[in-house]
């Protein structure tokens, strides 16, 4: 029995995409239990199976059952209750949102070959980071369990940092890996918290298209988000980082530097080199 589980989903980790995010929510067991119980009561009265945020946006015609018959008033009636229950119950949400063309253009190939395969390996191992300085601001030392969607993309890369950090004793310490056991890939239909970083991970892959890469002014970002997106962000515990080209080229410039200088590649666990990441604190509505 682990005290904290952290559910982690991606999107646009296959070729067609130019965006790759990373996303996990993270909570207490006890609060998960009810997340379950109040996810099945929504699923229940509804009258649906399970939630999939993509196929629940998507055009009628695309014939996604049973989203494609509902009114758009249902649709926002369920998407409210799945968002309240998202905030009652989860403790912390993360995410991170990578332009693929820019990580391509600026991207070391020692960097590649030492330290990040590609973008999307580049995002996860951002938001392993970021959970560590989460677990050392509230002084969580012990360990958590891990749960990935099973059958993604992304499956091969996630299992391989896996298998790296949980060997480290300084990963385990700073990630709070359990060595053996503390890894799973679940099947999101039946491991419902996989359904929340479903959509937390849609929501961030649709916000960096359309309001971070055509260049909105940070402080604006927030009210030209997704009413989706906002109910999800409004007075929750968040951090979230939107990667910009700038971004991208200034990170593999100081990583060049740290390189040269140290001979290593610099610890995710300190986030972005230099923190420029465009990140939203926690509480910043």
């Amino acid at each position: 029995m682990f005290e904290f589980e952290v559910y982690f989903d991606d999107s646009g980790t296959d070729g067609t995409n130019e965006i790759a995010v990373a996303a996990c929510y993270v909570s207490s067991k006890e609060q998960w239990n009810e997340f379950n119980r109040n996810w099945k009561e929504i699923l229940e009265e509804e009258h649906f199976d399970h939630f999939h945020m993509a196929e629940f946006v998507a055009k009628p015609e695309a014939g996604h059952k049973p989203f494609c018959d509902w009114s758009n008033e249902k649709k926002k009636r369920v998407y409210s209750r799945l968002a309240a229950t998202i905030n009652i119950r989860v403790r912390h949400g993360f995410a991170i949102a990578v332009p693929k063309k820019s990580f391509d253009a600026y991207v070391l190939q020692e960097f590649k070959e030492e330290y990040a395969e590609n973008h999307y390996v580049w995002a996860v191992k951002s938001l392993f980071g970021i959970l560590e300085e989460w677990r050392k601001k509230y002084r969580i030392v012990v360990p958590m369990q891990y749960v990935f969607d099973g059958g993604s993309l992304g499956d091969r890369q996630l299992m391989e940092i896996w298998m790296r950090y949980s060997q480290e004793e300084e990963a385990r310490t700073r990630y709070g890996l359990a060595e053996y056991d503390g890894v799973l890939f679940q099947s999101k239909k039946v491991f419902r918290p996989l359904q929340a970083a479903d959509i937390l991970a849609w929501q961030m892959h649709n916000h960096m298209r359309k309001v971070i890469v055509p260049g909105c002014q940070p402080h604006e970002e927030f009210s030209r988000s997704h009413p989706g997106f906002r109910l999800l962000r409004d007075r929750q515990s968040l951090n979230l980082g939107f990667y910009s080209t700038q971004q991208v080229q200034d990170f593999f410039e100081k990583t060049k530097k740290h390189h040269d200088i140290t001979g290593r590649w610099p610890w995710e666990g300190h986030g972005p080199i230099g923190g420029k990441v465009r990140l939203t604190e926690p509480g910043r509505i």
